[in-house]
């Protein structure tokens, strides 16, 4: 899906600059999230993830099984895969749902539900479309004007329309054949009026319409409002859905951990914490990775590597203040004794995920040496599982931090507050 969205936002900008402008930033975001995802699979794959998590909570149901009072767990459980097995069945239609309404019929549809939810008292109204929200919706419909253009959106539209109507039947949505039609030779056509009949494309048309009540944008002939809220119905029944799966996911995991926990206690082990925003502890060691045959990763970089990979364009395009000072090779107390240079990054075997950005590490003795920031290639897919052999998580030294302050963009000041030396 990702891909094919890639490969179509590109033939559709192809021969001009300003389409491709515009659409930079989602091209990039793809890309970003086909990476991770190729990364998770390559990883999972890796570590024979599915048959090693597969046999250990077999095994763990097994050993429910034999213990005596647990029916209500084993039919907890039963109810939790019970979910899961559906949310599995229509896993394609749901991720393919956003891509159904890209930017201008994705404002549509963001301002028929606000008109819908400002008809509640404010407490009550759906998060992210309460009045403390609305700034942030009237600055994201003003930005939509530097970042779509209608013909590339039909194009991405007719890319998402072709993999839907390639749905089983059961999954396909009536408020969705209504609008888009029933199969590709009605939706191009439909695409087509819904696009010359909108005025939704003039910034001043869309502020003005969040400004309208729920009444007069039913009443509305602009072809993408009307489509927005034969749509909404839709879009309301599906989030419904998500959020019961959600709750009653909530609801019965609890039963899953307390027979994993008693499970964990026979093997005389602990349950491994999960990133669940509360504070975790984690330990480990500077290492090396060796993830294939002859690559060897060493588990520090210094400031020659900025040197040896700066082109002059991004990502790789050190100031010029970070190459002279470099060059000048002043690192005072920050160097590294044995190295005799400036370290910059270090990696250790630390579990870390994402949303851990900005931890950060400690050496034995309890002094900050690192912030956390990255993780290696090889390791995405450790969200689902840590593997020991190849994941690494990546820290800016707090060495390398400190010389930024003191000697490339000098702040005295701050160094003088946090007690360090400005040498």
């Amino acid at each position: 899906m990702l891909d094919g969205l890639i490969r179509t936002i590109d033939a559709a900008t192809a021969g001009s600059e300003e389409k491709r402008v515009r659409y930079a930033s989602t091209v990039a975001s793809l890309k970003n999230n086909l990476k991770r995802a190729q990364g998770e699979l390559d990883g999972l794959r890796r570590s024979d993830a599915v048959r090693v998590r597969r046999a250990d909570e077999d095994a763990m149901l097994a050993w429910l099984a034999r213990q005596p009072g647990s029916k209500p767990a084993q039919a907890g459980i039963r109810a939790l895969q019970a979910q899961l097995d559906a949310q599995d069945a229509t896993r394609a239609r749901d991720f393919l749902l956003p891509f159904l309404r890209p930017g201008l019929l994705g404002a549509a549809v963001q301002l028929q539900r606000l008109a819908l939810e400002r008809t509640k008292p404010d407490a009550q109204r759906e998060s992210g479309y309460q009045q403390r929200d609305e700034a942030l919706i009237e600055g994201g419909l003003r930005q939509l004007q530097k970042r779509f253009d209608p013909e590339v959106e039909k194009a991405t539209l007719r890319y998402a329309l072709k993999r839907y109507f390639a749905l089983p039947a059961a999954q396909r949505v009536p408020e969705f054949d209504a609008v888009f039609g029933r199969n590709m030779t009605e939706a191009a056509q439909r695409l087509d009026a819904l696009y010359a009949g909108t005025r939704q494309g003039d910034e001043s048309v869309r502020l003005g319409a969040m400004r309208q009540d729920a009444a007069q944008l039913a009443a509305s002939d602009d072809s993408l409002l009307r489509a927005a809220a034969t749509l909404q119905p839709a879009l309301l029944r599906l989030e419904d859905a998500a959020k019961q799966r959600a709750g009653e996911l909530l609801r019965l995991r609890p039963a899953y951990m307390r027979a994993l926990i008693a499970y964990r206690k026979t093997q005389g082990r602990a349950v491994y914490p999960d990133a669940n925003s509360t504070l975790r502890v984690s330990y480990g060691k500077v290492s090396p990775l060796s993830p294939r045959d002859g690559i060897d990763y060493r588990p520090l970089t210094t400031v020659a590597g900025i040197l040896e990979k700066h082109t002059g364009k991004a990502p790789f395009d050190a100031p010029a203040p970070l190459r002279e000072a470099i060059a000048k090779g002043d690192f005072g107390t920050t160097m590294d004794p044995e190295l005799k240079t400036q370290t910059v990054d270090f990696m250790t075997n630390l579990d870390t995920t994402g949303g851990n950005s900005g931890s950060p590490v400690l050496d034995a003795q309890g002094r900050l040496i690192g912030l956390n920031f990255d993780s290696n290639w090889e390791a995405v897919s450790a969200s689902w599982m840590y593997d020991p052999r190849y994941k690494r998580a990546i820290h800016v030294d707090m060495r390398y931090l400190r010389w930024i302050l003191a000697k490339v963009y000098p702040a005295p000041r701050l160094l003088h507050e946090m007690q360090l030396p400005a040498e």
